[in-house]
């Protein structure tokens, strides 16, 4: 071995006894090829999709309709549940041999009271009826829509295209319906108010609502719009409110009714699911109920008879601490499915 190869020899076996020498803390310190001591990557934990079915996230966040519009902007806190499954029958009972018949009291006489007599037409009554849901209302079309609201007594106007171009079937309310004026009350000018312009399919669904109110002793009802403009539109371009099929409804009074807003006597956390008869259509609503009792009894017999596809109260969120959102889509399924938002 040559002088060289032991010089080399003897500067590798330093080499390795000084790199033995080291802590381990500093030998660690150092890098090592081929290995890295960052965490691995893992992949995210599978998460519920932020939309149901029928909606798709665009560019910047904007909520794009596929199929039906279910999806919620501000995001649902609660969901009444569906009815519950008919009871199983009953087994059949044993045959049993007939016993003796016991002996029938004495009758009594009775004097039935006089019949009623059937109500008219045009007899307000104190609860929603039986009729025409959401879905139903909009598949019309303008003419269809039109004659239906002739039909019905509604004094309205149709709106021109070029003067309301984003609502398939623009009208303005010119008078009462069933009885109930409906205003915005800070307007400066109802008739050219671009707030004031309805799809005439959303004026179709508030007959029933003012038919309701009027019974109860309502004979106007506050809105804060129909139809909206401007920056609100960016910042919710899925909103109902920008094609006319919306309403937000501030509150109502009465010639005996002091003006009653939803941001005041709502019951606030009462709606969890509506009760059986509350909730189910023709059933009785108690005339002298209180203002928010009232207003609960809207929400669930507008909800039990598919009126709208969306009812947002005081309780879905910050948002609609004021008022009650009230709205049609198109594209949904027959009979209406709506989403009715209740308290945690």
């Amino acid at each position: 071995m040559t002088s060289g190869h032991i010089t080399l020899h003897r500067l590798t076996l330093a080499l390795g006894a000084a790199l033995l020498a080291m802590a381990p803390g500093e030998a660690a310190a150092g890098p090592r090829l081929g290995w890295s001591n960052a965490p691995r990557w893992r992949l995210p934990a599978r998460r519920a999709p932020e939309c149901p079915d029928g909606y798709r996230r665009d560019t910047g966040r904007s909520l794009v309709q596929v199929q039906k519009a279910r999806c919620i902007e501000s995001g649902p806190k609660g969901q009444v549940p569906a009815a519950p499954a008919a009871a199983p029958p009953r087994p059949a009972v044993a045959h049993q041999a007939p016993t003796a018949p016991r002996p029938s009291p004495p009758p009594v006489a009775r004097h039935d009271p006089p019949p009623r007599p059937a109500p008219s037409p045009f007899t307000p009554i104190p609860t929603i009826p039986p009729g025409r849901d959401a879905s139903d209302l909009m598949r019309m079309n303008q003419r269809t829509c039109h004659d239906y609201l002739n039909t019905l007594e509604v004094p309205f106007t149709a709106v021109a295209a070029r003067e309301a171009p984003e609502v398939a079937i623009p009208v303005r309310i010119t008078g009462p319906v069933a009885g109930v004026t409906f205003s915005i009350p800070w307007s400066e000018d109802p008739d050219g108010d671009h707030h004031a312009i309805w799809d005439c399919r959303l004026v179709a669904a508030f007959v029933p609502i003012a038919e309701f109110l009027h019974a109860h002793g309502v004979t106007e009802v506050q809105y804060f719009s129909a139809l909206r403009r401007g920056k609100i539109v960016r910042k919710k371009p899925s909103s109902q409110h920008n094609v006319g099929l919306a309403l937000d409804l501030l509150g109502w009074r009465g010639p005996d009714l002091p003006l009653a807003k939803v941001e005041d006597v709502f019951p606030r956390e009462r709606l969890r699911e509506c009760p059986r008869g509350l909730g189910s259509p023709g059933s009785p609503v108690h005339t002298g109920s209180t203002p928010g009792d009232l207003m609960l009894a809207l929400v669930c017999q507008a909800h039990a008879r598919g009126l709208f596809h969306t009812l947002l109260t005081p309780d879905h969120d910050r948002d609609h601490h004021n008022h009650l959102h009230l709205d049609l889509k198109a594209g949904q399924p027959s009979p209406a499915d709506p989403f009715l938002s209740v308290a945690d």
